[in-house]
């Protein structure tokens, strides 16, 4: 019988705020940070802001997350979107892409190969694989989305002749430091 790995890994969210065990999950919150994109922005590198803390299992519980909030009072993101909600591609301000999954260590890895490590790819099958799983969220003015430091991402590019401002807050385990932020 494998044992788990955290016993309060799911606790904060199913046991009222205390793991399986009943002790309390401490998290830790940052300050907040902007990151601004500037008129004629390109698309930022896909990257992760954390790596895989193991290389023994392919998904493990999230110990670090972002929380983004779009700031910008312009024109919503929403307005890139058809009548049926999905996202033409065309809202000149960008945006930050997700691939989807990426939060685990196999896709990771396969997605970020020496042999094709951009969303341009140079390899074709990764290349395909990496453009099924772009997610772009539509957010407008206060927005937020939250994801896994592992997951890998990248900011889209600014046409627009508006900044792009975006608000972040990290949220980590307790026992986790991330020297960068």
């Amino acid at each position: 019988k494998k044992e788990p790995l955290f016993f309060g890994n799911f606790g904060r969210w199913n046991f009222s705020g205390s793991g399986p065990t009943g002790q309390p999950q401490p998290v830790r919150v940052s300050q907040i940070g902007s990151v601004i994109s500037l008129p004629g922005a390109a698309d930022q590198c896909i990257h992760a802001d954390t790596p895989h803390l193991f290389e023994t299992e392919d998904c493990l519980p999230c110990h670090y997350a972002n929380l983004f909030i779009y700031g910008d009072g312009g024109v919503p993101q929403s307005k890139a979107c058809d009548a049926d909600g999905n996202f033409t591609g065309e809202n000149e301000v960008g945006g930050t892409a997700f691939i989807n999954e990426s939060h685990r260590l196999s896709v990771t890895a396969r997605m970020t190969a020496d042999d094709g490590i951009s969303a341009a790819g140079n390899k074709e099958g990764t290349q395909n694989e990496m453009h099924m799983r772009i997610i772009r969220p539509s957010l407008e003015l206060g927005d937020a989305v939250i994801f896994d430091t592992r997951t890998l991402h990248f900011g889209l590019a600014n046409q627009a002749k508006s900044r792009r401002p975006m608000l972040y807050v990290n949220m980590m385990h307790s026992w986790f430091f991330d020297p960068k932020n």
